[in-house]
């Protein structure tokens, strides 16, 4: 999967911009698991929606304006519970089975299903809203009293994404019977390298741990506007709904902005 140079320079210049306009910044860091939910398994079953998991990784910039009087908040309200956050994503190889009653059972459907192995990998790059609980001048403030900092974020990223299949029965490229009899055809097959546009959500926690130094838990969605993420699209009735996934992920974020000892 080719890395997109050109938007991650475009961020990057982006951050520089902001941060040559004297605003509030932090860095943040973060490594979870994400859980796919797509055409491989069944769906509603428990197995199905936990054990097509990988290993996320990610890496932030945070910008907040409570420091800032700004023309649509005049009152210095909204701004003091928002940030905004500029995020790469990375979901590394995601192993990809079927789970459920149809692939559990002793029949050639179920041998082909749990011989399907379908890979993942994906590359996130988007921007969120983040609103806090708390108002951020308390909390960000090197010697706050205030600990936690719950939030809620929503935002937009756009996901390169590289899929691949293959059977423990042989190989499907040469005998298409070796895949169940939905997903044999080309047109239930979107392998390769793609685009897709997708929302996201979540609710998380800051932590403080130190002036300068916050840990990070948070839970979030992410919906794809595509049913190809996960290389399948059977044109069959079970197989309609667009690929989503959970994300649990933990982060350090540093404060860039105030000339504090580190720890206290």
């Amino acid at each position: 999967m080719k890395t997109p140079n050109a938007i991650i320079i475009c961020m990057i210049a982006f951050i520089l911009e902001f941060k040559a306009q004297h605003y509030t910044h932090d860095l943040g860091v973060f490594v979870g698991s994400t859980s796919l939910q797509s055409d491989y398994g069944e769906r509603g079953d428990f197995s199905s929606q936990f054990n097509n998991n990988s290993t996320s990784f990610a890496v932030a910039h945070y910008l907040h304006f409570f420091n800032r009087t700004l023309r649509w908040d005049p009152n210095n309200i909204l701004r003091n519970h928002l940030m905004v956050k500029s995020e790469i994503h990375y979901i590394s190889s995601a192993q990809l089975e079927h789970h459920g009653k149809w692939a559990n059972g002793k029949s050639d459907l179920a041998e082909r299903l749990r011989a399907m192995k379908g890979s993942l990998r994906v590359l996130n790059v988007g921007t969120n809203i983040e609103y806090f609980l708390h108002p951020l001048e308390e909390f960000v403030y090197p010697y706050s009293y205030m600990l936690f900092n719950p939030f809620v974020t929503f935002g937009v990223r756009y996901s390169f994404y590289n899929t691949g299949l293959s059977s423990e029965l042989g190989d499907w490229q040469k005998d298409r019977t070796l895949l169940p009899k939905k997903f044999s055809t080309d047109e239930a097959l979107h392998l390769g390298s793609s685009q897709s546009i997708s929302l996201t959500a979540s609710i998380g926690t800051r932590i403080k741990i130190a002036p300068k130094i916050d840990v990070v838990t948070q839970f979030g969605y992410q919906y794809f506007f595509s049913d190809n993420i996960d290389g399948l699209n059977a044109n069959v009735a079970e197989n309609q709904n667009k690929d989503w996934l959970m994300n649990i992920q933990f982060g350090l974020v540093y404060h860039l902005n105030f000339s504090t000892p580190l720890f206290y």
